[in-house]
């Protein structure tokens, strides 16, 4: 008797355990964790488990996590082994699997352009694959770029060298300093050529993204400095205010009259 009293004890306290304990929670300590979105410019969506939410650096980032950009809108993702992705506008990458410990690792680009900066591979399995719906990237530790749009994937190598083979399996080796393209499904890696400086400088433009590209991005786009400023001096104004009459120090509401007008996207 005093036995299965024990048992219908235990049984009950997981029970009233998992009742307290939130969702989320539980959920997370189940998920791999992968990295973190470190930066982002100016708003970015992460979805995990069919459900979005939105990101405020430094905001973790595990398997199966999808990171979105909207347009004009960039993320850096920091992964746990030390790469890190630059994630252009109008994106969608899916870390599908990130082992740091074994360096094995897939993101998947539905669409949108990103560059990776990714540690050298040591481990004897190790391997670290982007693909997107025609091609796949494959590396050991190296700086590219890797771009899908209108169903064509390019790749520009800055650094080191990366396989780049289709989705049958026909495969290129392009170094530092080239590019290749794969224009559909069925398609062969063009063959690797040099890459113009026109072309190197777009796509560090399109995937660049730190405090100093920030303040440009502000200066150049009314519209977002003009939230940020008037939210600044609502904030002033507040407290201003509180400490005059010695009371509370509520910010008042921001001004709703029209905005500036947008600066023109480049």
């Amino acid at each position: 008797m005093l036995r299965n009293r024990v048992v219908l004890a235990a049984c009950a306290a997981l029970v009233t355990s998992a009742m307290i304990i939130p969702g989320d929670v539980l959920a997370d300590a189940a998920a791999q964790h992968a990295g973190n979105i470190s930066l982002i410019l100016p708003e970015v969506e992460l979805t995990r488990g069919g459900q979005g939410m939105d990101v405020k650096p430094p905001t973790p980032v595990y398997w199966g996590d999808v990171v979105a950009t909207g347009h004009m809108a960039r993320a850096r993702v920091a992964l746990d082994d030390g790469s890190v992705l630059n994630v252009g506008s109008d994106a969608s990458l899916t870390v599908t699997k990130h082992d740091a410990s074994q360096q094995q690792t897939q993101i998947d680009i539905a669409y949108g352009e990103v560059r990776s900066k990714v540690v050298h591979i040591t481990k004897p399995n190790g391997s670290f694959q982007m693909r997107t719906p025609t091609g796949v990237a494959g590396v050991v530790g190296t700086d590219f770029y890797l771009a899908y749009q209108n169903s064509i994937t390019r790749l520009i190598v800055y650094e080191g060298t990366v396989r780049f083979c289709s989705l049958g399996g026909q495969c290129i080796m392009v170094g530092a300093g080239l590019m290749s393209t794969i224009r559909g499904p069925n398609e062969a890696p063009d063959a690797a050529q040099t890459a113009p400086p026109s072309e190197l400088t777009e796509a560090t433009k399109n995937t660049q993204i730190n405090e100093v590209h920030a303040k440009g991005f502000v200066k150049g786009h009314p519209v977002w400095f003009g939230l940020i400023l008037a939210a600044a001096v609502g904030t002033t104004v507040g407290l201003v205010k509180g400490l005059n009459s010695g009371g509370s120090t509520t910010t008042p509401a921001a001004p709703t009259g029209p905005a500036p007008a947008p600066g023109r996207a480049r």
